[in-house]
């Protein structure tokens, strides 16, 4: 998002992004009334700017496991997300036509990201630079922004344990 847009949680300091993502996520859970039902929204309605209608046996199914809710998620953003959003739909269905359909759906929201702070560790023993032998890794710690990336984060710690246990192998044996 854009400095402008975390302008209402400014209050926040260095955590305003978080709070961002708290009043998306809570509101999403409003529009999908609760218990992890997801609001979903059809594209081609987002795209126009108007809710979807429901119409039995025709308003497309959902794979998400605990249940969809039909709600409007086209105004559930600050408009220059929103822009955005649909700016990034037409330029997919460019690459891949059809994509923009009354039977896509939309669901809301997903917010997740990388930690917003950093826990520091030592660039060449990847250790904690605070405590000996904590080994940090991954989005929680601040060193991946995904899913693959942390998976690369957590291969590169664990070569290093095993890096640093057998130098402390090395080390016992040779006294």
């Amino acid at each position: 998002c854009r400095p402008e847009e975390l302008s209402p949680f400014s209050s926040h300091g260095p955590l305003a992004g978080v709070a961002f993502q708290r009043a998306w996520e809570r509101e999403a859970a409003l529009r999908g009334g609760g218990d992890l039902v997801a609001p979903v929204q059809r594209v081609t309605d987002f795209m126009e700017g108007r809710p979807s209608a429901v119409d039995e046996g025709t308003f497309p199914k959902s794979s998400y496991r605990r249940g969809v809710r039909a709600s409007s998620l086209h105004d559930l953003y600050p408009e220059s997300l929103t822009g955005r959003l649909r700016a990034a739909l037409e330029s997919f269905d460019r690459q891949l036509p059809g994509f923009i359909t009354d039977q896509a759906l939309l669901h809301g929201v997903e917010t997740r990201t990388s930690s917003p702070v950093r826990i520091d560790r030592n660039p060449l023993t990847l250790e904690s630079v605070n405590v000996r032998g904590l080994y940090l890794a991954g989005e929680g710690a601040g060193y991946a922004g995904g899913i693959v990336s942390a998976a690369v984060d957590g291969q590169r710690i664990a070569e290093q344990i095993v890096r640093a246990v057998q130098a402390g192998h090395a080390e016992r044996d040779s006294s």
